[in-house]
């Protein structure tokens, strides 16, 4: 009995098993070349008559790969959540070395790694962009500002924070109090100056490195210009000065303070905290203008470096004309130690006042 014997496929082109296309058989083995089925063959393109097409050969397929494009998706995915950027922190560098390591596969395809890596990067970018959004978000409503005085109108207008109307923030802290205020501009450097009275009335709480922002208006309700400062405000009452830098030409109409609300406050015992004592003021002149000086004493156990020393003077009438500020180097722990300013366009007979700030 004769057994029926398939004779092998001559060199020729075949269909490549992608619908469409044909690939060229040399007799043994798959080319790398192809054509769209239906192209005209040369003299020597032919089929032997119960010949069988070679088996198409299958590209295989690149795992490493696949698994590094599908961690950098989910780590980019979790990088968008601010709750859960850690684990897209975890899963986007192990995707970006699972992508590299998928480019040196032999003979599999090298565009999933490259995507793992492009979508690790991005990714990354993202969830650093979300982690500043959230510590920039957590840091502003730690320090919301409200409005705590307007002056420059007959009546002091207190605000209070969106949500705190009927409960105070802090059972046991009390919001800043503003007290006394003035504002001026110096004919000869055109700049302004302010001069803010605050008072804490909580004996056992301090607001850290609070930003005062005082904020001056024209009579049209125009912002003119900010000046802010950062001070740590002690339990009590205390002058705070400083300068507008572009009201320019503007007349300054009124003036608005800003400042933390009770819930910044930090809770620090009176008997630990410290406090200055300010010693006698003298003044002298120079030329046309005030000299003032004094001295600082401090009862911190601590030694206290740049101490600010805020100055006002107020005419023969009580009336704020001036202000200056300046710093001291060291003000030793239980210690005192001097400043000195210069005070321009006051009266010379004017009466100084001076305030220690931390």
């Amino acid at each position: 009995m004769t057994e029926s014997i398939t004779p092998a496929a001559p060199a020729g082109w075949f269909p490549a098993g992608v619908e469409g296309q044909e690939r060229y058989w040399d007799g043994a083995a798959w080319t790398d070349q192809v054509r769209p089925v239906g192209t005209a063959s040369s003299g020597s393109d032919f089929v032997v008559p119960g010949s069988t097409a070679p088996e198409s050969e299958q590209k295989p397929r690149n795992i490493l790969g696949i698994v590094a494009l599908a961690l950098a998706a989910a780590g980019f995915i979790f990088a968008c959540i601010p709750g859960a950027l850690i684990v897209g922190w975890i899963l986007l560098p192990i995707a970006f070395i699972l992508g590299i390591v998928a480019l040196f596969q032999k003979d599999k395809p090298k565009w999933q790694g490259v995507a793992a890596m492009i979508v690790s990067v991005i990714g990354t970018i993202v969830g650093v962009v979300v982690f500043f959004v959230v510590v920039a978000t957590a840091f502003n409503s730690a320090f919301d500002d409200t409005v705590v005085g307007e002056v420059g109108t007959s009546d002091i207008v207190e605000e209070e924070a969106p949500g705190t109307a009927d409960e105070p923030a802090i059972a046991a802290a009390q919001d800043l109090v503003l007290g006394e205020t003035a504002f001026g501009v110096d004919t000869e450097s055109g700049m302004g100056w302010y001069a803010v009275q605050l008072t804490n009335p909580n004996e056992d709480y301090v607001f850290g490195n609070a930003a005062i922002k005082v904020e001056a208006y024209d009579a049209n309700g125009v912002l003119l210009d900010t000046g802010t400062d950062y001070s740590t405000i002690l339990s009590g009452s205390s002058w705070y000065v400083g300068r507008f830098l572009q009201v320019g030409s503007a007349q300054i109409d009124r003036i608005e303070v800003r400042g933390p609300t009770a819930s910044a406050a930090t809770n620090s015992p009176a008997a630990e905290t410290g406090s200055f004592t300010m010693g006698e003021v003298t003044t002298g002149s120079e030329y046309d203008w005030m000299t003032v000086s004094g001295t600082v004493t401090s009862n911190f156990t601590e030694d206290q470096d740049m101490v600010r020393i805020d100055v006002i003077a107020r005419n023969g009438d009580g009336k704020i004309v001036g202000v200056d500020t300046t710093y001291t180097d060291r003000v030793p722990a239980g210690g005192t130690a001097a400043w000195k300013v210069p005070l321009w366009q006051v009266p010379l007979d004017s009466k100084v006042e001076a305030f220690a700030h931390l």
